[in-house]
């Protein structure tokens, strides 16, 4: 009878535990399919902002090659009159003046239907790949991208309050550009807006010092981000550098580029061409007669946005924003790219852009309670994932949040930076050199492919200026960083402190010492502090960057003696001390913070680290 109460009581303990694997699986799903959601709207998003880059760039292909072939109508047509008509008189001069207005304003009349046209098809090709013209699927909240075109288009109102185009003449180059360029815009704001484009709208550029014009540069003060691109070169300039008002900025007001702002080809009218780049495009010898006579036409050229080089050929232009802008050979093979850029390729100009987001509902209402890594100094933070990890565990791993829905995509209205995709129309004249390098447009564009985000700046619609511009249109009238006079504008303090920061130079040297010479020091004292750089202790000692970088392996014993040992690894060698060790490269020489950290490439000639820097490689 005992025995027989006793299984009684036993019995229905498998049922519990099973409920508790239930419930384990039920959640496991819940987050399994929240998971694939965000995957799935990912993709779809990357997917739609390349079909629209691809679609935009297409249109501007098609319409730069099409203001080209009127260029060359413009050369034939009286490049033939001198031929047939042994004198010109009055009359038939009158009849080519004639011809080149009409065709120099068909020429502008591309210049702004065309990127319109492009404008449209970006939207269509986003919506044919699922994306919303709402921010979510049950939202009633169209997307943001609305409200700023609504406001260009009160703008380009001279009914409205906001009217800012009043200086602007009624014809451009012959064509009355406003009304249609106006009701094409509500036109395609009627179909219906998915993604967001870039253009020239009201703000700033060709800042000069261009650093501080990076959006990444102010945060990456704060946080001793030392890889950072130019906080990186910028710490290592002189110490005489920082004398007087080393933060003096000088920059252009966007103004109006008298053609679509939205997807801009980047097009002027000029007359003066020389005989030189006449040749070249034409690609004959002019005569004199025929010279004259092309110098007279209102030609289509390229703006400064395009050439690579500034007019007299020596110094690089100040507004290109192509690849390779600051000199540095981020484009290079074995890095972002399969293979080196053809030379071709370095021009800047018209590029498309396009970026989308949605709002997916979730699923579950958890979350761990792991939060992202803080950032050491100099890294990415990774460093401080297990005692993170450890305190979500010691804390219950996951917490239950009132958030039903994620933000996936980028929207540049809220967002810091740009997130989208970007095309670029791609051509070569005769002898494989940029088309800018025939100054005339000509129709030499062949293809339109997707390049790297990063590779040539891009201003998506924007009516206002940024938090960033704001900040430095206040920071060219001020003369004391420390005491500004005035407090910077709402939202634009961060700037001011990284820059304050920025100006002391303990800080600069503890991230890069010019005051450093690297001395033939025993191994060992790489494993300590007493070389690296200390204010007070130590003000000739190595900077972050300079600093041997020390790495721990975890496959080592705790126990494990502090002695010096060598082991061979590939291109590296690796200097044990215990279980922390440091690398020598194939050519003898330490492997710094610098290089492990921020632009080290094993391989190459002999297997060394190399020195190339990195750059963004968003696709």
């Amino acid at each position: 009878m005992n025995g027989k109460r006793k299984k009684r009581r036993e019995t229905g303990q498998v049922l519990i535990f099973a409920v508790v694997i239930l419930i384990i699986l039920l959640i496991a799903a819940v987050f399994l399919f929240d998971l694939h959601s965000i995957i799935r709207a990912k993709i779809k998003l990357d997917t739609a902002e390349q079909a629209a880059a691809l679609a935009a760039g297409r249109w501007q292909m098609r319409s730069l090659n099409l203001i080209g072939e009127i260029n060359l109508i413009k050369a034939a047509d009286t490049l033939l009159s001198d031929d047939v008509i042994p004198t010109v008189g009055d009359d038939d001069a009158a009849k080519i003046a004639s011809a080149d207005k009409t065709l120099t304003e068909m020429q502008s009349r591309i210049s702004f239907c065309g990127p319109l046209i492009a404008f449209g098809a970006a939207q269509q090709a986003a919506k044919n790949n699922g994306i919303n013209t709402y921010a979510s699927d049950s939202s009633g909240d169209l997307k943001t991208v609305y409200s700023d075109l609504n406001n260009y288009l009160d703008k380009l109102d001279p009914s409205s309050e906001y009217y800012n185009y009043g200086d602007i003449a009624e014809y451009l180059n012959y064509y009355k550009w406003r009304e249609p360029y106006v009701a094409m815009l509500k036109l395609i704001l009627s179909q219906g807006l998915a993604v967001r484009p870039n253009g020239r709208f009201p703000g700033i550029e060709s800042v000069d010092p261009p650093w501080l014009d990076d959006e990444t540069l102010y945060s990456a003060i704060l946080n001793k981000t030392w890889c950072n691109p130019n906080l990186n070169a910028i710490v290592k300039y002189i110490d005489s550098y920082w004398n007087g008002k080393w933060w003096n900025v000088d920059f252009e007001h966007t103004s109006f580029p008298e053609e679509s702002e939205i997807y801009t080809l980047g097009v002027k009218f000029t007359g003066s061409v020389t005989q030189a780049t006449l040749e070249k495009a034409l690609e004959e010898t002019l005569s004199t007669a025929r010279l004259e006579r092309l110098q007279s036409i209102n030609w289509c050229a390229y703006d400064s946005k395009w050439p690579r080089y500034a007019a007299d050929g020596t110094s690089e232009n100040l507004n290109y924003s192509g690849p390779n802008n600051d000199g540095l050979n981020y484009w290079s093979r074995g890095m972002f790219l399969y293979s080196d850029l053809n030379k071709s390729m370095f021009y800047g100009g018209a590029t498309a852009y396009a970026e989308c987001y949605q709002y997916i509902r979730l699923m579950s209402k958890y979350k761990s309670r792991m939060s992202r890594p803080a950032a050491a100094e100099g890294t990415s933070g990774a460093a401080d994932q297990l005692a993170r990890a450890r305190e979500a565990l010691r804390n219950d791993l996951i917490r239950t949040t009132s958030e039903e829905t994620l933000k996936v995509g980028n929207d540049s209205s809220a967002d810091t930076d740009s997130g989208g995709a970007v095309a670029k129309p791609l051509g070569a004249l005769s002898d494989g050199s940029p088309p800018p390098d025939a100054v005339i447009i000509l129709p030499v564009f062949t293809n339109v492919a997707m390049i790297p985000s990063t590779m040539q700046r891009c201003r998506p619609l924007r009516v206002e200026f940024s938090d960033l511009e704001k900040f430095l249109i206040w920071l060219s009238e001020v003369d004391d960083l420390a005491n500004p006079g005035t407090a910077p504008p709402e939202g634009t303090q961060s700037y001011l402190t990284a820059l304050q920061t920025l100006a002391d130079p303990t800080f600069r040297k503890s991230g890069w010492n010019n005051d450093y010479t690297a001395a033939a020091l025993n191994v060992s004292a790489y494993f300590g502090d007493d070389y690296k750089y200390d204010p007070e202790t130590n003000p000739s000692g190595a900077g972050w960057l300079q600093q041997i970088w020390v790495g721990t392996d975890s496959s080592v014993e705790e126990s494990a003696s502090s002695a010096i040992t060598e082991k061979s690894a590939g291109w590296n060698t690796r200097i044990y001390s215990g279980k922390k060790y440091i690398l020598r490269d194939s050519s003898g020489n330490l492997v710094t913070n610098e290089q492990m950290i921020c632009r080290w490439t094993p391989g190459g000639s002999g297997g060394t680290v190399s020195g190339t820097r990195i750059g963004p490689s968003r696709l």
